[in-house]
C-alpha cells in the first residue's frame, strides 16, 4: 500500500474518530456510525504496524459501535449517565494492570508485536473505557484521559502522527466530556427529584 493511500486512511480514521467523540460527549446517537468507520479503518492501519492488540482493539471498537448504537436506541430510563461505586475502580485497575502485563508477554512470544507494554496497556484500558462510554458510565472519560496520554507516546513510536494528534485531541476531548456529562449528570438528579 502506497505511503499516500496510508495517508490518507489515516486522517480519514482521524477524522472520524473527532466527530464520534463530539457526538458521544453531547450524547448524539450518530456518533455511533462514525466510531464504527473509524474501527474498520483502525483495524488495518493497526495491523500493517503489527500493533496486534491495536487492532484487536478496533476490531472492539467496531463490535462496541453496534452494542453502543442499539444501547443508545432503546429510550428506556437506563439510557441515563450512570456512576459506577468505588471499588469497582478499585478491581478494574489492578486487574487492567495483570491483564495488561500477560498481553504484552503473548504479544512478543507468539507475535512479535512492536511496543508490546504500550500496545496492551492501552488496549485493555480502551477495552474497559469503550465499554463504561456504552454503558453511559461517567467514569469512562477518566479511564480515557489515562489511556489517550499513553496512546499519544505508543502512537508517535509508531509514526502514525495522525493518530498521535487525534490522542493529543481525545486527551482534550475526554476532559470536555467529562465536564459535560458532570453538567448532565446533575441535571438528570436534580430532574428526578423534581420528578
Amino acid at each position: 500500500m502506497s505511503t499516500i493511500t496510508l495517508s490518507l486512511l489515516e486522517w480519514t480514521a482521524v477524522v472520524l474518530n473527532v466527530g464520534f467523540t463530539l457526538c458521544i460527549a453531547y450524547e448524539k446517537r450518530i456518533g455511533w456510525a462514525l466510531g464504527f468507520a473509524a474501527g474498520v479503518i483502525g483495524v488495518g492501519l493497526y495491523a500493517l504496524a503489527q500493533t496486534w492488540a491495536m487492532a484487536s482493539l478496533n476490531v472492539y471498537y467496531v463490535v462496541m459501535a453496534v452494542y453502543g448504537w442499539w444501547s443508545w436506541g432503546k429510550g428506556d430510563t437506563e439510557n441515563g449517565i450512570r456512576t459506577q461505586s468505588y471499588w469497582v475502580h478499585a478491581v478494574l485497575v489492578p486487574v487492567g494492570v495483570l491483564v495488561s502485563y500477560a498481553m504484552s508477554i503473548l504479544l512478543v512470544q507468539y507475535l512479535n508485536g512492536r511496543f508490546p507494554q504500550l500496545d496492551a496497556f492501552v488496549t485493555v484500558f480502551s477495552f474497559i473505557a469503550t465499554w463504561m462510554m456504552a454503558r453511559k458510565l461517567i467514569a469512562n472519560w477518566v479511564y480515557f484521559i489515562v489511556t489517550d496520554s499513553v496512546a499519544i507516546y505508543l502512537n508517535w513510536r509508531i509514526g502514525y502522527m495522525g493518530y498521535t494528534l487525534l490522542n493529543a485531541m481525545y486527551l482534550v476531548l475526554s476532559v470536555i466530556g467529562l465536564i459535560k456529562w458532570s453538567k448532565l449528570l446533575v441535571k438528570q438528579r436534580v430532574g428526578s427529584l423534581n420528578s
